[in-house]
């Protein structure tokens, strides 16, 4: 099996210890953290948001699309980050991004409803042409809106992150 040498598999978790023995490595980690992606997509100077829906993280709160990072992202060559957007954003609201996807930003926070450590990557794509008619996903997506940045100002479940967000685009 030969000598362990790369830790690859440890990224997105805090090691707190590794201790290796002859037939095992025990690992002691202290937080894990939960790697998801948003998209800001721009039409015309309106950005697509989303109203999160009941009982997950920032309940009725206006979003980005967007989801968690999942084990598969990546797997075409793709990167993964850019993948993972592009997949969220079909799967809640059936849209196909292409290409110019920009990194905008990062941040990392703890959901207060699980306690889960997350590191929320921000994405930004401008479409060339109309959209058309969504295809939401109900479960995921209650209510869409197009809303300019003044209209993101003035509305009341718009939080200071998304605001904070917008900022950097």
């Amino acid at each position: 099996m030969g000598v362990l040498k790369s830790f690859d598999f440890l990224i997105g978790w805090k090691v707190g210890a590794i201790k290796a023995t002859t037939r095992r490595i025990e690992v002691t980690f202290l937080n894990k953290f939960v790697a998801v992606v948003e998209c800001a997509i721009e039409y015309q100077g309106e950005f697509l948001i989303i109203e999160r829906p009941k009982g997950g993280h920032a309940e009725g709160l206006l979003s980005f699309p967007g989801g968690k990072i999942e084990i598969t992202d990546g797997d075409d060559g793709e990167d993964v980050l850019v993948q993972a957007a592009r997949r969220e954003v079909y799967e809640e609201v059936g849209l196909k991004l292409e290409p110019p996807i920009r990194y905008v930003t990062s941040s990392c926070f703890i959901d207060t409803k699980t306690g889960d450590h997350i590191v929320d990557v921000i994405f930004h794509c401008k479409l060339e042409t109309a959209p058309g008619e969504l295809q939401v996903c109900p479960r995921e997506v209650p209510c869409y809106f197009w809303l300019t940045r003044e209209d993101l100002l003035r509305a009341p479940n718009s939080p200071d992150w998304l605001l904070q967000y917008l900022d950097k685009i």
